[in-house]
């Protein structure tokens, strides 16, 4: 089973991103992210398998010395190929790049069965808002998320993990008050 270990944002954030999903639902050019449980995020990891237990110690761990930690999210970017995607990029912090990494050195015994996208040195940190979108509909799925998208400060409250294909999620913890 395939596993990701996903930041979340505060709730006036998801909601925002949310609203920006079903506006594009309505174009029917690539998938429903929300008919698919889907639940904005920033994906710090993809594994092909995973040790659950194991996993949410470890997440624990991390959660126990991380505060939660503000982005802002300022720019749209595209994935054109493999899977089409279109997404919001987060303004690149230290705080974001540090996360990682040390996420990274907890799940290391989990490396082999890792994503490489999500690796350190090859992640680009984002916030999916379109997915499979063919790459003749790119430009118009571009202009309605442009009529709608404003830059948005989001706090970076929670860790968690789902499963994929079906999306199920399986464990979450909130990271430490600032």
């Amino acid at each position: 089973m395939t596993y990701a270990i996903n930041l979340y944002f505060n709730k006036e954030a998801e909601t925002y991103i949310t609203s920006i999903w079903r506006s594009l639902e309505r174009l029917e050019k690539g998938k429903c992210l929300t008919c698919a449980n889907g639940r904005p995020h920033i994906t710090l990891a993809i594994y092909d398998d995973l040790d659950l237990e194991v996993a949410k110690k470890r997440l624990e761990t991390l959660s126990s010395s991380v505060y939660s930690f503000d982005l802002k999210l300022l720019q749209i970017g595209i994935f054109p190929h493999n899977k089409g995607a279109i997404f919001l990029t987060p303004n690149l912090t230290d705080r974001l790049f540090q996360i990682h990494r040390h996420f990274h050195q907890l799940f290391k015994e989990f490396e082999e069965q890792g994503w490489d996208y999500y690796k350190p040195q090859s992640w680009y940190p984002h916030c999916t808002l379109s997915l499979e979108t063919p790459t003749e509909h790119i430009p118009s799925v571009l202009e309605q998320i442009l009529k709608i998208f404003r830059p948005i400060d989001v706090s970076i409250r929670s860790i968690g993990i789902v499963s994929l294909d079906p999306i199920n999620y399986l464990f979450q913890i909130d990271l430490r008050e600032k």
